[in-house]
């Protein structure tokens, strides 16, 4: 016997989720509502394949998105964020997701939880994760959130609906300032006594950024090329583990690993340089201002994280970050990053004030679309008592 449980599945930039109405999930207490979810995503799947569920078996195809009415005056409903492990029962509400931020606006107008306005609507959106709002401007055409248009993103093959996402003070959002170590750079000791420089940065979501030619890494090689090097991956998620101990989160490397798996993010960053896309197009080093990669969950990001990229172009803008230094310097805000599928563009604009660097705000275009909707299937277990994959040790699954 199954329960059906009301849910939509939609596209946000480059990410995919399953996304619930917060009124739906209510009656639930939060371990059969993570129960939910993991069935509704298909973890966990020991082969990586979620073959199970909805979920497409890597990070940015693993997600699940929560909206709600929002009870305060200065937005119009909440967004809840959650990145699924593929591979371990696990859900990390840790930090939010940018991607799909751009789905929030779509989803709360095409459910009436906000009246459609034509040509655009504007949706104030609070995230629960962080407790930062933002704005989505949102096109809308007879009543429904618009999904054509000829506004494209790299790795989307089809043009969209321009959707204009913007996060005004974005910084802090573990509720310290943008530079959290009160520092723009640091030094970081591996296990193997090698040290490097690092740059912890914190808006929209914490990131911690490394030059790829101190760790002997080619920054314009793509996602499959990166996650084949075992020895530059333990690396990177070294770093990533001491830089959640830095920021408070956790205080040891062995609970970084396995509970903030989504949270700090680490991204490789190089100058400008030309590659060829995973959609064999050619970019030149021109059309760039630098070039990056991000880990997520694991696994080198097949795009680039939304949230990811305003961190990183943030970043840009502070003097003295591992990024400012490998950054082509620009007449405009607009930071231009290239990632597996191509190029993304993001507006940042910093200030100082006393002293320390403030992120005045950031902004990025996406698209979004409404695949599917009706009700997950849930077996009845997972609704009222223990499931199969409970009481297991991670990685045992």
């Amino acid at each position: 016997m199954q329960t059906k449980i009301p849910a939509v599945f939609m596209r946000g930039g480059t990410s995919r989720a399953v996304c619930f109405r917060e009124d739906v999930l209510a009656p639930y207490s939060l371990p059969v509502r993570e129960r939910i979810i993991l069935a509704a995503l298909g973890s966990p799947d020991v082969h990586g394949r979620q073959i199970d569920g909805l979920g497409g078996g890597i990070s940015s195809l693993s997600k699940v998105v929560i909206v709600g009415r929002s009870p305060q005056s200065d937005s119009d409903v909440t967004f809840t964020f959650g990145q699924v492990d593929v591979r371990t029962p696990h859900i990390d509400w840790s930090g939010t997701c940018g991607n799909m931020s751009a789905a929030v606006g779509p989803f709360a107008i095409d459910e009436g939880i906000v009246p459609a306005l034509e040509p655009v609507t504007t949706v104030r959106v609070f995230s629960t994760n962080t407790g930062k709002r933002y704005i989505a401007r949102v096109p809308v055409c007879a009543g429904q959130a618009a999904v054509e248009g000829a506004y494209r993103i790299d790795g989307v093959p089809a043009p969209g609906a321009c959707i204009t996402l913007e996060y005004p003070d974005p910084g802090g959002s573990l509720g310290g300032g943008l530079l959290p170590t009160g520092l723009p750079r640091q030094r970081c000791e591996l296990a193997d006594s090698r040290i490097v420089t690092i740059s912890v940065v914190d808006a929209t979501i914490p990131t911690v950024f490394v030059r790829a030619g101190e760790l002997g890494a080619d920054a314009t090689q793509l996602a499959p090329t990166l996650d084949a090097a075992p020895a530059l991956q333990q690396t990177l998620e070294e770093i990533r583990c001491k830089s959640a101990i830095l920021l408070g989160l956790t205080p040891s490397l062995e609970e970084a690993h396995e509970k903030f798996q989504h949270t700090p993010k680490v991204v490789l960053v190089a100058p400008a340089a030309a590659y060829t896309a995973s959609s064999g197009k050619r970019l030149e080093a021109e059309s760039l201002d630098l070039v990056a990669r991000a880990i997520s969950m694991r696994n080198t990001h097949r795009t680039f994280p939304g949230t990811v990229a305003m961190c990183t172009a943030l970043a840009a803008q502070v003097e003295g970050t591992v990024v400012h230094a490998v950054a082509r310097r620009t007449a405009t805000h607009d930071i231009r990053i290239g990632h597996p599928a191509g190029v993304m563009a993001v507006g940042a604009t910093v200030s100082r004030r006393g002293g320390e660097w403030y992120a005045e705000r950031v902004t990025t275009k996406r698209t979004a679309r409404r695949i599917m909707e009706g009700a997950i299937l849930v077996p009845q277990k997972y609704l009222e008592s223990a499931v199969w994959f409970e009481g297991i040790e991670s990685g045992e699954v």
